[in-house]
């Protein structure tokens, strides 16, 4: 994993402590990582990002559903989930109301705990630095 990507899913791990994160989240975090990347470079990296990590087991992918906007984990399979994910967020991504919300990640457990693990990490580290 580039040290980039890394920075980009940390930010996002801790992020995602509060809630599930939306793809306009994502998008954001590697634009800001990556400020010279085109739009279609942000798109591939964006996309690449997503599939590494719900392929590791730190995020699921889903949306919110119902009056109360839980969000609910998608049934079908990373490729697909993928896919429909591309086809709207690539096809329009000059117009981000229609892509911005498509898309949610949530932690799973394992995810959850690295996120804490870098929380913590993170704490302690400005701890030190204001001794």
């Amino acid at each position: 994993m580039s040290t980039t990507r890394e920075a980009v899913r940390n930010g996002l791990l801790i992020a995602a402590l509060g809630g599930p994160i939306d793809l306009n989240a994502v998008d954001w975090h590697v634009k800001h990582r990556n400020p010279s990347a085109s739009p279609s470079d942000v798109q591939n990296e964006t996309l690449a990002a997503i599939r590494e990590w719900v392929s590791e087991g730190l995020f699921r992918l889903g949306a919110p559903r119902g009056a109360a906007k839980r969000f609910v984990a998608w049934r079908r399979s990373l490729d697909p989930s993928l896919h429909k994910i591309s086809h709207a967020y690539v096809k329009h991504y000059g117009d981000p109301e229609k892509w911005m919300f498509s898309a949610w990640l949530a932690l799973t457990a394992k995810g959850k705990q690295l996120a804490v693990s870098l929380e913590e990490k993170d704490i302690d580290g400005y701890r030190r630095k204001s001794q």
